[in-house]
């Protein structure tokens, strides 16, 4: 009895691993994909902010030490080269045209403000202020994948580039990831077709093999459907996306262990590109 209880208890360790194992998308960052209209309210919520910002700033300094000095210039620089920066990336944003590179400028740009704001303890208001302009840069980077540390690195009297883009250089636009989504259930019908025709060819043609993979390919489409609806009402988030990969993870499984044909491998080998680059625009981390 003792022994019958271990070999289930095994079984159980096992069962699990396997699941753990194959369950491989990982969210990192935020857990969902911001829309075209949601980083266009960021923009102007930047320069509303911004705007503010330098109002309270500008009457902090008419009351201190700093009025009339070096450093009030060298701030005032600071403010004018980052409304340029922030500028710039709306036109090019508006113009579908903003990357990662953009938005890094823009905070490094915001990186100068922040050592000045850090190191003259000005006001509570402009302080106040300084900080919900920053949670929104915060927000910015986020939208574009890009890894941002305010500290910074001291390197003398400089400081070295602190943002960072992470994954691809631009951000997938919501039209991008329409296309996308139709690109993908283009494919797998593409591969269903191409797999039927190997499957029937196969020592597999009737087999819990079959009746297997079927079922992977029905699981996968389903998820890929309910994304797509999801996005379509502008409610996708990347749980949504890691359910559709860690569906494909069995068809994966399967393609890798049965040598079928070569088109049935090539169109799996697209469909899978194009997976690789929705984990991407949602932000989530995948390894097949």
């Amino acid at each position: 009895m003792r022994i019958k209880s271990s070999l289930i208890a095994l079984v159980f360790v096992i069962t699990c691993l396997g699941t753990a194992t194959r369950s491989s998308a990982q969210v990192v960052g935020q857990p969902y994909r911001l829309t075209d209209k949601e980083v266009e309210r960021i923009l102007h919520r930047i320069e509303d902010q911004s705007t503010n910002f330098r109002r309270s700033l500008d009457a902090a300094l008419d009351r201190s030490r700093l009025d009339d000095t070096n450093r009030e210039d060298d701030i005032n620089a600071f403010i004018k080269n980052f409304n340029e920066q922030t500028k710039r990336l709306h036109d090019r944003f508006d113009d579908r045209k903003a990357v990662a590179a953009d938005v890094e400028t823009v905070l490094n740009s915001a990186a100068s403000i922040d050592q000045f704001m850090h190191r003259q303890r000005l006001n509570e208001r402009a302080q106040n202020d300084w900080s919900t302009l920053r949670a929104s840069l915060d927000e910015l980077a986020a939208a574009y994948n890009v890894t941002w540390r305010w500290e910074g690195l001291a390197v003398g009297p400089t400081t070295v580039i602190t943002a960072t883009p992470v994954g691809l250089p631009y951000r997938i636009s919501d039209k991008d990831v329409e296309r996308l989504l139709h690109r993908i259930e283009q494919q797998s019908g593409k591969f269903r077709s191409s797999l039927d025709s190997a499957l029937d060819k196969s020592s597999l043609d009737d087999t819990n093999r079959e009746d297997n993979i079927n079922a992977f390919i029905g699981d996968f489409d389903r998820e890929v459907k309910r994304l797509h609806d999801r996005f379509d009402d502008r409610k996708s988030v990347a749980a949504d996306v890691q359910a559709v990969l860690d569906r494909a993870t069995s068809i994966d499984v399967f393609m890798r262990r049965r040598g079928l044909t070569q088109k049935a491998q090539n169109e799996w080998s697209a469909l899978r590109e194009n997976l690789d680059q929705l984990a991407t625009a949602y932000s989530v981390e995948w390894r097949w």
